[in-house]
C-alpha cells in the first residue's frame, strides 16, 4: 500500500486539539457522557516540548489524549484511544510514541482506569492539604465565602518533590520557552496558591496557580549576584568573608495561574503576597525577574505603581533625579534599579503637566539619559545625529507603553 502526500495529512494532527487536560474534583461523573460534571477544561497553549516544533502527532486517525488531575492532590490519569492507527495499514511507519512521550513528563504510579482515579479523586478531596507554610490568605470579594491561601515550600518539604513532579508540566504547556527546574537544587522556593472551600467537617484544596523563585548571593561590595553554589569559590578567590552580608537577590523565574482561573486577580494577589513576604524578609535585598513575559510585567508594573503610590514611596522626588536620593528609594523597595526608575518615570509622567514646556522637556531628557546609559554600548556606534533620532523615536514609544500601563 502506498501512501500520498494528500494521504499522509490525514494522519497528522494538532496536538493542542487532541490533548484533553481537566482538573477533576470529587461526584465528577464521566465527563464526556455528563458535561456538567464538577472539573475544568484546561487548553494546552504549547505542545512542542512535548511533540516537537510543529506541535503535531502523526499516525493516528480521530486521537484522543486524556490527561486528568485531581484538583488538589494532582494524582494523574492518563488515557489514548484512536480509531485507526498508520503501522496497521502500512508496516514499518513510525506513528509518534503517544504514550512514552507523555510519560516522560508525569511521574510513575498514574492511573489508567478511570473508575480507580474518580474513587482517589473522591478520597484525595478530603484528605489532601497544602505542604509548606502558609504566608497569606486572600478573598476576591468580602462577600466571598471561598478563601484562597498561598503557600510558600521548597525541595526539601516531605512530599513536596514528588508533587511538584506532578505539577510541573503544566509550565511547559502554558509559558512559552519553559523549562523544568532542578529539584535538587535547595535554593529553589515555590509559592502555590490554593482555592479553600469549606464542607462542615473538612476543606477541600485545589491548586490555581505557582510561582517558582531562585536564590543568589547578593554582593553588595560590587552589586552583583551570584549563585549561592558558587559563594564558596567566590569567597576563596577574595580570601575573605567579611564582605558579604549573606543578602540574597530572589528571582522570580516561573509565575503561572492556571487557565480556568485566569484573569480573576489571583496573578495580583499572588506577586502582592510575595512581594509583601520580600520587604519583611531583611536578607532579600533585592527582587529580580527572569525574562518576563508581556502580561507578567504589566502585572508586576500595575502591583508596583500601586505599592509606590499608597506608601507614598516617591513624593518628594523631582527631576532632574537625584540619583542618592533614587537609591535610598529603590533599596527601601528591593527592585532592581531598570524597575525603580521605569515606576518612578511611570508616576512622574502621570502628574506631569505637559503644557508646561520646560518641565515636558525636563522629564523627556530624564528619560532619554536613562536610556543612553542603558544602550551606551549600540548608541556609540551611531553618528550624533542618529543617537538623537533614535533616542527620540525610542522616547515616544516609552510614553505611549507608559500611559498603557497607567491605564491598566
Amino acid at each position: 500500500m502506498t501512501i500520498t502526500t494528500v494521504n499522509q495529512a490525514e494522519w497528522v494532527c494538532d496536538a493542542n486539539d487532541v490533548l484533553k487536560l481537566r482538573l477533576v474534583s470529587a461526584h465528577t461523573s464521566d465527563p464526556y457522557e455528563h458535561p456538567e460534571g464538577e472539573y475544568h477544561q484546561l487548553l494546552p497553549q504549547f505542545t512542542y516540548s512535548l511533540f516537537g516544533p510543529l506541535q503535531q502527532i502523526y499516525g493516528y486517525k480521530n486521537l484522543k489524549i486524556k490527561l486528568y488531575y485531581a484538583a488538589g492532590s494532582l494524582v494523574t490519569y492518563l488515557d489514548v484511544s484512536y480509531d485507526e492507527k498508520i503501522s496497521d495499514h502500512l508496516p514499518g511507519a513510525k506513528p509518534t510514541d503517544v504514550i512514552g512521550i507523555i510519560r516522560e513528563h508525569i511521574p510513575e504510579g498514574f492511573m489508567t482506569n478511570y473508575d480507580t482515579f474518580l474513587q482517589r479523586v473522591e478520597k484525595d478531596t478530603h484528605t489532601f492539604v497544602p505542604m509548606g507554610e502558609k504566608i497569606s490568605e486572600y478573598r476576591l470579594s468580602d462577600d466571598d465565602n471561598i478563601v484562597y491561601e498561598i503557600y510558600k515550600t521548597n525541595f526539601n518539604t516531605p512530599g513536596f518533590k514528588e508533587y511538584h513532579s506532578r505539577l510541573q508540566l503544566f509550565v511547559l504547556l502554558y509559558i512559552d520557552g519553559a523549562r523544568y527546574i532542578n529539584e535538587d537544587d535547595e535554593k529553589w522556593e515555590i509559592a502555590l496558591v490554593f482555592q479553600k472551600k469549606s464542607t462542615g467537617d473538612s476543606n477541600i484544596y485545589n491548586i490555581i496557580g505557582y510561582c517558582t523563585m531562585y536564590a543568589f548571593f547578593f554582593y553588595e561590595k560590587c552589586e552583583g549576584s551570584k549563585p549561592l553554589s558558587e559563594i564558596k569559590e567566590i569567597s576563596n578567590e577574595l580570601n575573605e568573608t567579611s564582605n558579604f552580608l549573606y543578602s540574597t537577590r530572589l528571582r522570580i523565574s516561573q509565575f503561572l495561574i492556571l487557565p480556568p482561573y485566569q484573569k480573576q486577580d489571583h496573578g495580583s494577589k499572588l506577586y502582592q503576597a510575595l512581594y509583601r513576604n520580600f520587604l519583611a524578609n531583611p536578607w532579600i535585598k533585592e527582587l529580580t525577574v527572569e525574562d518576563p513575559n508581556d502580561a507578567f510585567s504589566d502585572l508586576r508594573d500595575k502591583n508596583d505603581l500601586m505599592y509606590l503610590v499608597e506608601n507614598k514611596i516617591v513624593e518628594g522626588l523631582t527631576i532632574p533625579l537625584d540619583k542618592n536620593k533614587v537609591e535610598e528609594v529603590r533599596r527601601k523597595c528591593k527592585l532592581d534599579q531598570r524597575q525603580m526608575h521605569r515606576c518612578i518615570e511611570m508616576l512622574m509622567l502621570k502628574k506631569l503637566n505637559k503644557s508646561d514646556v520646560n518641565a515636558y522637556k525636563a522629564y523627556r531628557i530624564q528619560v532619554k539619559k536613562r536610556l543612553y546609559n542603558h544602550n551606551k554600548d549600540v548608541l556609540c556606534q551611531m553618528s550624533k545625529s542618529e543617537r538623537i533620532e533614535k533616542l527620540a523615536e525610542t522616547y515616544i514609544s516609552i510614553e505611549e507603553d507608559y500611559y498603557r500601563i497607567l491605564s491598566l
